[in-house]
């Protein structure tokens, strides 16, 4: 994990940059996503990520706008030293994807080799971006598939042209390479079969797209790789397996008890993470709210990074 390694009984820990609306309305700043980062990665965080959307409409009918995703990764690269970066995921969608290589060699070589790229299909029936920004919707998940082998193949140092439904290139290299000549990680999002298989193909990590809150679940989603493995040919110990979780803090570092978030003391809360990274968990993003914050997704504030701070530190210590 770029460069990264963490004791074998516990996941590398991610956080989200807020770059959506916090639970008042307001937006962060980049002067106060700069200061989360820094304080994030003196805190040890292993991976700071960033979403890539552009604007989500809510349950509510609310919509709302994100930063975009890779000018807010290039900045933390700058702000950082030794935290690692990627994208949360990147949309296939979104971007040509020989574009997308390049544009993640470049990054990592600006951020001395500390980018994940993390790649999926997007969901075009769940996300306005696609309408709004003009972007073509049709059958998402085969051109994720075509996206995911090109950047595949070119991280890995191939000449690719491809012919394919949604996606052609013509003799697409990655030239001058970034600082990693066997390529950066890319971890690919999967959640039912057909994007699992995509991610056993070509990945070097599936990253789970469902809430992870036990060791159980992180069984079950190891299943779930495994028999996309045993469809594709691959031995399944050579897929990472990484996901997301959340935590809704107290005052007292305690983490609420919401149905499919994590729960109890730091010292539980960490006992769960140690027991997800035993069951083949390799890193997991947490979204780290308070405890009256309603979101589903909590943008991270300073003040739930300072109640997480105490999981972290049991974490370190063990």
């Amino acid at each position: 994990m770029c460069g990264m390694s963490t004791p074998a009984s516990r996941p590398g820990i991610g956080l989200s940059l807020p770059t959506w609306p916090r639970a008042d309305r307001t937006n962060a700043t980049w002067p106060e996503m700069r200061s989360l980062a820094r304080d994030a990665e003196g805190l040890g965080v292993e991976m700071l990520w960033v979403p890539d959307h552009l604007v989500r409409v809510l349950p509510s009918g609310r919509s709302v706008g994100f930063r975009e995703c890779w000018t807010i990764l290039t900045a933390t690269a700058e702000a950082t030293s030794r935290v690692g970066i990627g994208p949360l995921v990147a949309c296939a969608g979104f971007r040509n994807p020989a574009l997308l290589a390049r544009m993640a060699e470049t990054l990592d070589e600006v951020s001395g080799g500390r980018l994940v790229l993390g790649l999926g299909s997007g969901v075009p029936d769940g996300d306005t971006s696609w309408r709004m920004f003009g972007f073509e919707a049709a059958r998402p998940v085969g051109r994720y598939a075509e996206s995911a082998e090109v950047v595949a193949r070119l991280l890995h140092g191939e000449t690719v042209t491809f012919a394919g439904e949604h996606v052609r290139t013509d003799g697409a290299t990655l030239e001058p390479r970034g600082p990693r000549p066997a390529g950066l990680p890319l971890w690919l999002a999967a959640k039912g079969d057909r994007t699992m298989d995509v991610a056993a193909r070509w990945g070097d990590a599936v990253n789970v797209n469902t809430a992870l809150a036990s060791a159980a679940d992180v069984v079950a989603a190891a299943g779930a790789a495994a028999a996309a493995c045993a469809r594709v040919g691959r031995d399944p110990s050579t897929l990472g397996l990484t996901g997301w979780a959340r935590i809704a803090l107290a005052a007292n570092g305690r983490g609420a008890d919401r149905p499919g978030w994590l729960s109890g003391s730091p010292a539980e809360l960490a006992a769960t993470l140690r027991a997800m990274g035993a069951a083949g968990l390799v890193h997991v993003a947490v979204y780290v709210g308070t405890d009256d914050d309603p979101s589903p997704l909590p943008a991270l504030t300073q003040q739930a990074l300072e109640r997480f701070a105490p999981v972290l530190e049991v974490l370190a210590a063990s």
